[in-house]
C-alpha cells in the first residue's frame, strides 16, 4: 500500500508539472501572437502615414535625427508638409479668401472698439465719465449679447447668412460713426440714450457677423474643415494682437493735437467706419449657400447645419 501511494504521488506530481508546462507554453504563444499583431499594425500605420509617424517623430529632437531609418523619417517629414499644403488648398477659392478677410476686418473692429471706448469715455477731452459710469454704459452690450442670438436664428433661416452679415457690419459702422458725436451730448441727459443705443448696436453687430461668417466659411468647404477653420482662427488672433496697438496709438496721437483734440479723437472711429464699409462692399462677392452659381455647390450642407446647431 505504501509503494502504491508513493507511485500515485509521483504520477500526480508529474501530471501537475506537465500541466504547468502546457500553461507556460500557451502563455508564451499568446504573447508572441500579440507582439506580432502589434508589429503588423505598427508597420501598416508607418506605411499609411498614420500613427506610426508619431513614433518616428518622437525620436527626433534638436534637429538631429535619432531614427534607425533616416530615409523613412525624411519621407514622413515630406509627406507631413505636403499634407499641410493640401489642407490649405481651399484658399484658392475666391469666396474662401473673402470670408477670411472679412473675419479679419471684424476682429480688428471689435478689438478696436473695445480699446477705444474706455479711452474715449474717460478722456478729459472725451466724455469725461467715471469708471462706474463706464461700467453702467456697458450693460446694454451685455443685454444684447444675451438676447440677440435668439433673434439671429430666425433672421438667418429666413434671409441667409449674407444678409445677417451685412446687418452686423452696418451695426458696427453705426456705432463707430456715432461715438465721436456723443461729445456734443456730454453735458446732456441724452448722453445715456446714445450710450444705450451704442451698446445695443455693438451686441447686435457681434452676434450677427461672426456666426454668419462661420456658416459661410464651413458651407464653402468640402474637405479639411479643421485646417481651414484653424487657419481662419490664426488670422483672427493675429489681427486681435495688432488692433489694440494700432487703435491705441492712433487715439494717443490724435489726443496730442492741441488745436482741436475733440475733433481729432474721432479719427480712429472713422478709420474703423472706412474699414467696415470696405468689408460691406466685399460681401457683394459672397453668395448664399446653395444658391446657383456659387462656389459652395460641391460642399455638403451638413457642415452649415452643424454650425447653425
Amino acid at each position: 500500500a505504501a509503494e502504491e501511494a508513493a507511485a500515485g504521488g509521483e504520477e500526480g506530481a508529474a501530471a501537475e508539472a506537465a500541466l504547468r508546462g502546457r500553461r507556460h507554453l500557451a502563455t508564451a504563444a499568446h504573447a508572441a501572437l500579440v507582439a506580432k499583431a502589434g508589429e503588423r499594425s505598427s508597420g501598416e500605420r508607418r506605411r499609411g502615414g498614420g500613427g506610426g509617424g508619431d513614433t518616428v517623430w518622437t525620436r527626433c529632437w534638436g534637429g538631429r535625427c535619432l531614427c534607425p531609418d533616416r530615409r523613412r523619417c525624411f519621407l514622413l517629414m515630406r509627406r507631413c508638409c505636403s499634407d499641410n499644403v493640401a489642407a490649405l488648398g481651399s484658399l484658392g477659392r475666391r469666396q474662401v479668401r473673402l470670408c477670411i478677410a472679412l473675419m479679419a476686418i471684424n476682429h480688428f473692429t471689435v478689438i478696436g472698439m473695445a480699446e477705444l471706448f474706455p479711452l474715449f469715455a474717460s478722456a478729459p477731452t472725451g466724455l469725461r465719465m467715471q469708471p462706474q459710469q463706464i461700467g453702467a454704459a456697458l450693460t446694454p452690450l451685455a443685454v444684447a449679447l444675451c438676447v440677440w442670438p435668439f433673434v439671429f436664428v430666425r433672421l438667418e433661416r429666413r434671409h441667409g447668412p449674407v444678409a445677417t452679415l451685412r446687418i452686423g457690419q452696418l451695426a458696427f459702422a453705426m456705432v463707430n460713426a456715432t461715438m465721436p458725436l456723443l461729445v456734443l451730448l456730454r453735458d446732456s441727459p441724452l448722453l445715456w440714450v446714445g450710450l444705450v443705443a451704442v451698446g445695443l448696436c455693438r451686441g447686435i453687430g457681434g452676434n450677427s457677423s461672426f456666426p454668419s461668417l462661420a456658416i459661410l466659411l464651413n458651407s464653402m468647404l468640402d474637405q479639411h474643415l479643421g485646417a481651414m477653420n484653424g487657419f481662419a482662427a490664426s488670422v483672427g488672433s493675429l489681427v486681435r494682437a495688432i488692433a489694440p496697438v494700432a487703435c491705441g496709438s492712433l487715439f494717443s496721437a490724435a489726443s496730442s493735437i492741441s488745436e482741436s483734440p475733440e475733433v481729432a479723437q474721432g479719427l480712429p472711429f472713422y478709420l474703423l467706419v472706412a474699414l467696415l464699409l470696405c468689408g460691406l462692399g466685399m460681401t457683394a462677392g459672397l453668395s448664399r449657400p446653395g444658391q446657383p452659381g456659387s462656389e459652395q455647390g460641391a460642399a455638403p450642407a451638413s457642415a452649415a447645419r452643424a454650425v447653425r446647431t
